[in-house]
């Protein structure tokens, strides 16, 4: 599983350390760690160490440890603790109290490397390894499985056919030497490289000769705690989100049924009010009629009162709004101002001719006249 994730991996990161992406990557890191305060600066990014040993002295147990930091090469200091001791005992005390990531690389002094300047055709340089593996004999003058190899892609020139490789080759028998070597003091290579700079400020070439089955595997603990709290982190946020979706989702069903509920009691209780008017209204029927229509019998005492004792009535016919008498008498015509004194109707009027009655030589006449509005009625409309 592992060798299947480094292929899918190793060609990925050989593209990212020369592709444009990485350097906009740096550039933009650097900007925004810039905007922190430097007393937190160190703290809240801690850089990755990058450890060289060099000048390596088996006879003698000496070496030059180095360290890059902030891409500037210095001398490794130790601190009390490793004084005295030899310098793998202080690396490692130096390893175990780092606290940021650290890589130790080896590098080899330029006389114990062959190094190589090769064209090879563009059409090559995503195989470079392959093609080299099968056309080593033709650039050194070992025999390849005497040799591990290592290159480093040069610039590639628009529109040229060839580019430059920087080959570099070891023995086998010094590489697995060194390894040797390391692995009994207790450290685990990163990187074995070629010094092209001088014992006082060296420069990586950019290689690695170590087989990638005895490189020192990257820590992918933190990684993947990182990837597996953001996943849970997601989910976590997936789950609230969801949460008060449906919560939301069940608050405006409820309200909805409530809603319904409330228009249903507001139509049942309009038709009960409709009701109710229509049931006040038919109470109040006959008391509007009897209020708004005088009492008969007051209009007969009314009008026997009223009318002089030569005169007579034939018909009397009374409806909700008029009265309407037929009589003879005689003199019809005095009868309207007689009428008229009554609280009960007003402006009395002679309706049609006036004729004589031969049989009893009295004035034939019918009189109609309006009620008047009841007392009750009247003072309801005084403002």
């Amino acid at each position: 599983m592992t060798n299947y994730f480094e292929q899918i991996t190793d060609p990925i990161s050989q593209w990212y350390q020369g592709s444009g992406v990485r350097a906009f990557i740096e550039w933009w890191t650097g900007e925004l760690k810039g905007l922190v305060p430097a007393k937190y600066r160190n703290d809240l990014f801690p850089d990755s160490v990058a450890v060289y040993v060099t000048d390596i002295q088996d006879d003698e147990g000496a070496a030059n440890i180095w360290h890059e930091k902030n891409k500037s090469i210095q001398p490794l200091n130790f601190d009390d603790a490793a004084e005295g001791k030899e310098w793998w005992h202080q690396l490692n005390h130096y390893l175990g109290a780092a606290e940021v990531e650290t890589e130790v690389t080896c590098l080899l002094d330029e006389s114990e490397i062959l190094i190589r300047s090769v064209a090879m055709p563009v059409a090559v340089i995503n195989d470079i390894e392959s093609v080299l593996t099968f056309e080593l004999d033709k650039y050194i003058p070992f025999k390849p499985e005497d040799v591990e190899f290592a290159f480093r892609k040069g610039e590639v020139v628009e529109g040229s056919e060839k580019f430059p490789v920087m080959l570099a080759t070891i023995k086998k028998q010094h590489l697995n030497q060194l390894v040797t070597d390391f692995e009994a003091k207790g450290l685990q290579l990163s990187s074995l490289d070629v010094n092209v700079g001088t014992s006082e400020l060296p420069v990586a070439l950019g290689i690695n000769f170590l087989p990638k089955e005895i490189r020192k595997k990257k820590n992918w603990t933190k990684i993947k705690w990182n990837a597996g709290l953001s996943v849970a982190a997601l989910v976590l946020l997936w789950f609230v989100m969801y949460t008060s979706l449906d919560n939301k989702r069940a608050k405006i069903k409820s309200l909805d049924e409530q809603v319904s509920v409330l228009k249903k009691d507001a139509r049942r209780a309009k038709l009960l009010e409709s009701e109710l008017n229509d049931s006040i209204q038919a109470a109040n029927f006959l008391g509007n009629l009897k209020k708004n229509t005088p009492s008969r019998m007051l209009i007969f005492k009314e009008l026997t009162q009223k009318i002089p004792v030569n005169t007579y009535l034939t018909r009397i016919m009374i409806d909700q709004q008029r009265l309407e008498v037929v009589g003879q008498s005689e003199n019809a015509n005095s009868l309207v101002p007689i009428l008229n004194q009554s609280e009960m109707w007003f402006e009395p009027e002679i309706m049609g001719n006036v004729t004589i009655d031969p049989r009893t030589n009295k004035e034939k006449f019918t009189i109609k006249s309006e009620f008047k509005p009841s007392a009750t009625e009247g003072a309801s409309d005084e403002p």
